[in-house]
């Protein structure tokens, strides 16, 4: 069989999944339409449809992979951790290609898209090795591994709704077999999020069963995650990661892809399609029913083409060993990859640990990072066994008034600006919160607390908690009132010192502020403590200095709301 084009292949999949995601964004009830509407949506998704349709030339690549990055990055720190991992890989893609680009509008012949997707692959693949460990690493804290407290113990729980409520709600075996679930959910979770990075980062050269294995690994992984019943489908990312599991085999993938084009595979053919309607058959009860979402109302149209990518990735690795053993045959005499030891790939492999890992020690990323669902304690202390986290707010406490970094922890108590309280809502429905406190006796809490924003929410509506966040995080909140022309009315209580344990967060006393903006921005009211508000308080809610801003351009401070007779760990909760 001829050797198909790798590149040409990885890139259609990747088009339609970024074409996906914007498309929907226009109609999901979720924060991705403010992200979708701040882009310039017509070039971007004009240039995606191009790469769907004639990806091999290099002028439409580069300008299709080279304005995505542009388009994320652009949201600075409002990315989200799908999106910041899709920067890292189309970045390693296009250093990999721009080399490759003599003739522009040219198609590149086989043999190079070959040699672009082997150069990018080594680096990709690492990538991804250290993203899925720093997800499961960040678990390796006292609140994860918390029956009563952990998403794990929740979320793994979860698919039993399935279940009729006859046979879910009155059998005792289903019962012992829930309390299980929960009690093993969480240790279970970070053990599996361990053993995929181990496999994605061994060679597939060296060991292309690991290979196989590790792309079967996640796709299941992603799969289980999409059919949980909302709120916790987050199908979104499955699609926007697994996509990239394209580099663990790549010839074996451009040659499904070409059978599947090419309508010659009958059998094939059948199976992406029957994948996507039976996934949303399967699902679309629970959804109808569903409280809230975070895919948004309607068709999880994430969900039905991640079902029709799984069965396209289990199609390619069982062909696996033998396509890219065949291609590498083909190829490898005429050039051989570079070395993924190679100066730019340690560059973006270095830059990947770093935001990994170091950003959220220095404190200097929360929301993007590779913390989702880890209920990591970001600001007030770490939970964490073995890391700390957010050391510069801790060394710059007490820093000057226009330090991003300073002012400690604040805990608000009340606000004026109804929008604010969008994001706090209990967002597991009535037979939900029947299944996991009843059946398998997990007093936990599941908050979305998603970014402040002041697009409407139809769903969930709002629920006034009070919350703790970092005072960068206060600041913001003042700035974008006063973007808006808002009044607004605040009554908080900054905390002493800047770490603490959880009953310090929800519960230690501080001093108490009021403060009151008029519509025009300017202060009509501070009291601190009983008495006006010094120099120092007034700086601390005002805007930071230009130079702290730019090492804080990457964090987004997220509000950890505080949950009425929760105060031992962290509650289970996702910033959107």
């Amino acid at each position: 069989m001829a050797a198909q084009k790798q590149l040409t292949a990885y890139l259609r999949l990747w088009a339609a999944a970024n074409i996906l995601r914007i498309l929907s964004g226009f109609v999901a009830g979720t924060a991705l339409k403010d992200t979708v509407q701040s882009q310039p949506t017509t070039l971007l998704l004009t240039l995606l449809f191009l790469a769907l349709l004639s990806p091999g030339r290099p002028a439409v690549a580069v300008s299709a992979l080279a304005l995505r990055v542009a388009t994320n990055v652009a949201k600075g720190p409002w990315m989200g951790n799908s999106q910041l991992w899709g920067v890292f890989t189309d970045v390693a893609l296009l250093a990999a290609l721009l080399p490759e680009a003599t003739r522009w509008f040219a198609p590149l012949s086989t043999d190079a898209e070959a040699r672009v997707v082997r150069a990018a692959a080594a680096t990709i693949r690492v990538q991804l090795s250290i993203f899925y460990l720093a997800s499961g690493a960040w678990k390796l804290n006292s609140s994860f591994l918390h029956r009563d407290y952990s998403c794990g113990s929740l979320f793994t729980v979860q698919p039993l709704e399935y279940l009729p409520d006859d046979v879910l709600f009155a059998s005792p075996v289903v019962a012992a077999l829930a309390r299980s679930i929960a009690a093993v959910g969480p240790a279970a979770t970070l053990i599996l999020e361990t053993l995929i990075p181990v496999l994605h980062f061994l060679d597939p050269a060296d060991h292309p069963v690991a290979a196989r294995a590790g792309v079967f690994a996640t796709v299941g992984f992603h799969m289980v995650i999409g059919l949980t019943p909302p709120p916790s489908n987050v199908s979104s990312y499955g699609v926007t990661t697994v996509t990239r599991l394209f580099f663990c085999v790549p010839a074996a993938c451009a040659a499904t892809l070409d059978d599947a084009l090419s309508l010659r595979t009958p059998a094939l053919l059948a199976a992406l399609a029957a994948a996507p309607a039976v996934a949303l058959a399967v699902v679309d009860p629970l959804h109808r029913g569903a409280a809230s979402t975070v895919q948004g109302s309607g068709r999880d149209l994430h969900l039905a083409y991640y079902a029709a990518l799984s069965v396209f990735f289990v199609v390619s690795c069982c062909r696996g060993e033998k396509s890219d053993a065949g291609a590498e045959a083909k190829d490898g005499a005429e050039a051989s990859p570079p070395s993924r030891d190679g100066p730019w790939s340690r560059v973006q492999v270095a830059a990947a640990v770093f935001y990994a890992f170091g950003m959220p020690v220095l404190g200097l990323q929360e929301k993007g990072g590779c913390l989702m669902f880890s209920q990591l304690r970001l600001h007030g202390g770490s939970n964490h066994y073995v890391l700390p986290t957010s050391l510069l707010q801790r060394a710059r406490v007490d820093g000057a008034g226009d330090d991003a970094f300073a002012g400690g922890v604040v805990r608000v108590n009340d606000y004026s600006l109804a929008w604010v309280g969008s994001p706090f809502a209990e967002h597991m429905g009535p037979r939900t919160l029947r299944v996991v406190r009843d059946v398998a006796g997990v007093p936990g809490e599941y908050v979305w607390a998603a970014k402040q924003t002041t697009y409407d929410r139809a769903a969930p509506p709002p629920r006034k908690w009070a919350y703790t966040i970092s005072n960068l995080g206060l600041r913001r909140l003042v700035a974008t009132a006063r973007a808006q022309g808002e009044a607004l009315a605040l009554d908080y209580e900054r905390l002493d010192g800047a770490t603490g344990d959880e009953a310090w967060r929800t519960a230690a006393p501080g001093t108490r502020v009021k403060l009151v903006l008029g519509a025009d921005g300017s202060v009509e009211t501070c009291v601190a403590g009983g008495k006006p508000c010094g120099a120092r308080e007034l700086a601390l809610v005002g805007p930071p200095s230009p130079r702290s801003a730019f090492f804080a351009g990457m964090l987004l401070p997220q509000p950890n709301p505080i949950v009425p007779g929760m105060t031992e760990e962290m509650h289970c909760v996702t910033w959107g």
